[in-house]
């Protein structure tokens, strides 16, 4: 019997949400129906960017109206989506919400990640069961709670071939899946989320149209040699990381006389970082070729996907449309994945990725209020 989820997710670029309406006649066989983008209006962008800010009170943002003010924003393109595909919200089994990350620290003590956006309120205003908090539990089971995509990578583009076989999304941060019968999955570092800050911060803009901002600067090869010393990228698996590490407070840290270079060619120092920090993930999997499969908002930096294929010569570099998923839906209709498996009560952490000490079924139930 086919069901119908809607897969809400707004990612460390902070831009905005991504909505996907998705069939599933099974865990690995689903169809995407319909698909939409809301862009958050700027005061809540730089709400989200003051809450993600290390030294914000948590407490604070626990408590604060962004948690609520999110929610309707979720609700809305829930509800946007349906009216754009003229799809009946009676038909929907259930939405399925990521939430909007503003901390993430697996190694503290007690680890917690932190994403806003109540689901009680997503449920009453579209009348629809919400899915929400799908890192708790693997944090619960020893895990890193992220990243949470490369179950999902495995279960709909793995196809048993014994070929090396990756798929890299590109959001704020990226994070990378090796797929077959022992997955692995990483944040590799940094992607958008450097990017995004340093052009905004220098012109104004939200981000960096193919990359053309950085093809006009120079690679600082000394400045790039010191990023690539930074402690993360050096960590064994489990591994994740988020934008309350890698933030222009982190990089001004690297570089101590940071204001004094040409900001393009900060830029374009920034773009071969991403491109380093991919290139050395796949060393780290002992990987010397294969396919990459790519999605996310990175996928569409024409620089940034030159330089990628320029660097990986040995590998097939490709976007997942090549595969079966537009490249700029991946991760909402991998939380609607990740809400059908919790309707199923299918586990869907992976405790090879995770560190987790089992796989267990992930995510909280909000039922509407009559």
């Amino acid at each position: 019997m086919i069901e119908y989820y809607i897969g809400l997710m707004s990612g460390t670029s902070m831009d905005g949400i991504d909505a996907a309406l998705v069939a599933f006649e099974s865990s690995t066989r689903l169809s995407v129906i319909d698909t939409e983008f809301t862009p958050f209006p700027d005061h809540l962008r730089s709400a989200i960017a003051e809450a993600a800010r290390p030294n914000s009170s948590l407490l604070n943002i626990q408590d604060s109206p962004l948690h609520t003010e999110l929610a309707q924003h979720y609700s809305n393109a829930a509800l946007s989506l349906l009216d754009k595909s003229q799809f009946s919200r009676s038909k929907i089994r259930a939405i399925a919400n990521h939430g909007q990350t503003v901390r993430h620290e697996p190694n503290a003590t007690p680890p917690f990640s932190l994403q806003l956006g109540d689901g009680q309120i997503i449920a009453n205003r579209t009348k629809v069961t919400t899915i929400t908090q799908f890192r708790q539990a693997d944090l619960a089971a020893g895990g890193q709670g992220a990243p949470l995509m490369p179950a999902f990578h495995n279960a709909i583009f793995c196809d048993g071939s014994s070929t090396n076989k990756f798929v890299l999304n590109l959001g704020g941060i990226a994070n990378i899946s090796r797929l077959g019968d022992n997955p692995i999955g990483f944040d590799t570092g940094p992607s958008n989320c450097l990017l995004d800050q340093w052009i905004e911060h220098h012109l104004g803009k939200r981000f960096d149209l193919n990359g053309q901002w950085a093809n006009t600067g120079s690679v600082l090869e000394p400045v790039l040699e010191k990023l690539m010393h930074d402690p993360y990228l050096q960590q064994a698996n489990p591994k994740s990381t988020g934008t309350d590490y890698y933030n222009l407070e982190w990089l001004a840290q690297q570089i101590s006389d940071l204001e004094t270079f040409a900001a393009q060619d900060i830029q374009a120092t920034l773009l071969a970082f991403t491109v380093e920090t991919i290139a050395l993930a796949l060393q780290q999997l002992n990987a010397a070729q294969g396919s990459l499969y790519v999605c996310g908002g990175g996928a569409q930096n024409q620089a940034l996907m030159l330089k990628l294929r320029a660097k990986l010569a040995n590998f097939e570099v490709a976007t997942t449309d090549k595969i079966g998923v537009p490249s700029d839906w991946v991760e909402a209709v991998g939380f609607a994945w990740l809400g059908y498996c919790f309707m199923q009560q299918i586990p869907s952490n992976l405790p090879s990725v995770t560190g987790a000490s089992a796989a267990v079924v992930l995510g909280e139930r909000f039922e509407p209020n009559s």
